[in-house]
């Protein structure tokens, strides 16, 4: 069933009761909720299964590149052979480019923030192919080697699970946004068997921390119910890494954990400032898009002939690093290997996630920095795993601003062993403070800052995300023509209400926009105008403009920053055929009728509850039952319904209103009728039938 619209907001109707069992007495809320719990539980369940397919790609292109070709090309450690490794990449990177020829726009690069973007800034709606998509991309790069993460792909690959779950029983879109978040942190707690570790990074990092505990209640069924789907299927090896016991031989050693805090945030901030400055790069660089990934993919291969632990997300070598099993020297040039490699990898177009070079950064630069200051202070170091294990968390915190996703894989990773409770938290803590007073962005917030966006939203602007510009618009608003004399100009000038005036061409498209006191300045200057001035003369290039499909927030902010009280409303971002203005006024006044009716939604109807067996629904009338009033449908003699309002099919921006007894219906209105549920079906059979 559509969402209704009421006066530009858009309401969602309550759901039907999965059963009309009178036996039952649920209330219609308590029912709903408890479809809700099913759609996480299911949701939990797709995204485990999910997971595990994408950890089979993985595991086949790995075969197919770094075995069979790996084989095939006679590649051996200490040989000169080792040369031919970057052909490994540039195989991959083919592959790769094959994919985004058939699905140009939805393979190639870090597509996190956009994930982000999609989840808090749009409608919740995410593509249903991503859930092949991300997986076939991201396991064709983590095959052949390039230096990508899987997390980010995998909760992409998750809340696209979600998102399909919310489209099929077309959820509202907060709804869709908790189940799209649940499929995301299901996949995480999937990954890492860790169901608490997902919900935070559910709740951190794709939510925003703005949640409440009811929405929250159906994240943990979400990660809870994959975690326990995949210990069922893979038992013991669904685990990720196996760090040894952690220790900690003194006291001492606390303060060691947050100079190590320190260092990890300074190098978390410059890592967020170089993945960027060198996406920065690869996009300024004058060559196809094909050239930039086989040059970044040959640049890695490169990297890896001196250090082939580098290919691919590394999970072996971080086990091998938590349990204390590599030197000083190895833990250093990983470090800055996979600093550099990573970073290029995404950034010249390598499809995948940033998680798992973070954490493989984490743990070589935790142990590096035991080893270094193991020759300072030998006497207070404790055991070189430790401090890989904690660099994992404190790194993570540093380049997410996420602390509790890190604090509680951590945990979950040592299976909950809470001796690494205090050392975790000092070194985290401190890592994110020292992080965030160099760089106050995150990794995946960085680049949406720079171009004027924020996930950090409160309630308010969040509503306007939700309400599109075709809501509020005006369609009918005084135009100039282009060639429109001086004289002409300034008589519309003087008698529009309008704050500015559009000036359009003979094909109906936006040429310009004059504006009313840019219009009175120049008169009051005194400046000569000549006869042949005309409207396109005195407008403003190249306005700003919204599309219907923008956002009231959108619209708003835009109108902020360019110091308007009118936007125009063209066909597409490039401009168009003109099509209206929308003001300060509309949206202010959306926002209002907005915030009234889910304040009233919240104090009054929340406290109205049906009785058990009843519903309210909305009928959409047929063909047949046009020409007809509800005086002569008599619906609430004959069947015990009770018909509440009306939407008029031809004008639904009108909304619903309240229905005369001798209201003429017409094919396509919209009734709200209340009744019994066998009571409204024999009312729709009467009218589809009439």
């Amino acid at each position: 069933m559509p969402p209704a619209k009421v006066s530009g907001a858009t309401v969602t109707a309550p759901l039907k009761p999965l059963v009309d069992a009178p036996g039952l007495s649920l209330r219609a809320d308590q029912v709903e909720y408890l479809e809700q719990i099913l759609l996480a539980v299911a949701v939990g369940v797709l995204a485990a299964l999910g997971n595990l397919g994408f950890r089979r790609l993985i595991e086949f292109f790995s075969w197919v590149f770094r075995g069979l070709e790996w084989n095939a090309l006679g590649i051996r450690e200490g040989s000169a052979t080792v040369l031919l490794i970057p052909i490994i990449l540039l195989s991959g990177g083919a592959a790769i480019l094959i994919l985004n020829f058939f699905f140009p726009g939805d393979v190639l690069g870090y597509g996190f923030p956009n994930f982000l973007e999609m989840v808090n800034l749009g409608h919740a709606r995410i593509k249903r192919r991503w859930i092949v998509l991300k997986a076939l991309g991201a396991a064709l790069s983590l095959g052949a080697g390039a230096s990508v993460g899987r997390e980010g792909p995998i909760a992409q690959i998750g809340g696209a699970i979600g998102s399909a779950v919310a489209q099929l029983r077309r959820l509202s879109v907060d709804r869709a946004k908790v189940l799209v978040a649940a499929g995301a942190g299901a996949g995480i707690a999937t990954t890492f068997n860790a169901p608490m570790g997902g919900l935070m990074f559910a709740q951190e990092i794709v939510l925003m921390g703005q949640t409440d505990l009811t929405n929250l209640v159906l994240v943990v069924i979400a990660t809870f119910t994959a975690v326990v789907t995949s210990r069922t299927i893979m038992g013991q090896a669904s685990a990720v890494f196996h760090p040894a016991a952690f220790l900690i031989t003194s006291y001492w050693e606390l303060f060691s954990y947050g100079l190590m805090g320190a260092m990890l945030g300074m190098l978390g901030a410059g890592y967020i400032r170089f993945f960027h400055a060198t996406g920065r790069y690869f996009r300024a660089l004058k060559m196809p898009q094909w050239a930039k990934l086989a040059a970044g993919l040959a640049g890695v291969g490169v990297i890896a002939i001196v250090l082939p632990q580098n290919l691919s997300d590394g999970y072996p070598v971080i086990d091998r690093a938590i349990n204390g099993e590599l030197g000083l020297g190895l833990l250093l040039g990983l470090t800055v290997a996979k600093f550099v490699a990573s970073a290029v990898s995404l950034d010249c177009g390598a499809p995948g996630g940033v998680f798992g070079p973070v954490f493989f950064m984490g743990a070589m630069s935790g142990g590096a920095f035991r080893g270094l200051f193991g020759l300072i202070a030998p006497g207070i170091a404790g055991p070189h795993g430790s401090y890989s294990l904690v660099g994992i968390g404190a790194f993570l915190a540093a380049v997410t601003h996420a602390p509790l996703t890190a604090l509680f894989l951590l945990f979950e990773m040592t299976q909950l062993n809470y001796t690494v409770a205090l050392p975790a938290m000092i070194a985290t803590i401190t890592a994110l403070v020292v992080a965030r007073s160099i760089e106050s962005e995150s990794i995946d917030t960085y680049s949406l800052a720079r171009e004027g966006k924020t996930l950090a939203i409160g309630k308010e602007r969040m509503v306007l995300t939700q309400l599109p510009v075709a809501s509020v618009m005006h369609r009918e608003v005084d135009v100039l023509s282009e060639n429109a004399t001086l004289a002409d100009v300034l008589r519309m000038a003087g008698e529009t209400a309008q704050a500015t005036l559009p000036v359009v061409n003979s094909d109906g498209e936006l040429a310009g926009l004059v504006v009313t006191r840019d219009l009175l300045g120049v008169l009051a200057s005194g400046t000569e105008l000549g006869a042949l001035i005309n409207a396109f003369d005195l407008s403003r290039r190249n306005p700003p403009v919204v599309t219907p499909e923008s956002n009231l927030d959108q619209a708003a902010q835009m109108m902020e920053y360019e110091a308007l009280d009118e936007i125009p409303v063209v066909e597409h971002p490039n401009g168009g055929r003109f099509l209206g203005l929308i003001s300060r006024r509309n949206v202010s006044q959306a926002f209002n009728r907005v915030t009234v009716s889910l304040s009233a939604h919240e104090t009054g109807d929340r406290g109205i509850f049906w009785a058990t067996g009843y519903r309210v629904t909305r009928i959409k009338i047929p063909a047949g039952a046009s020409g007809k009033t509800v005086r002569q449908l008599d619906p609430r003699a004959r069947y015990a319904v009770s018909v509440l309002a009306v939407q008029d099919g031809g004008d639904p921006q009108n909304g619903f209103a309240p229905l005369g007894p001798d209201r003429v219906l017409k094919p396509g209105d919209l009734i709200v009728a209340a009744g019994r549920p066998a009571d409204l079906r024999r009312f729709i059979r009467e009218l589809e039938s009439s």
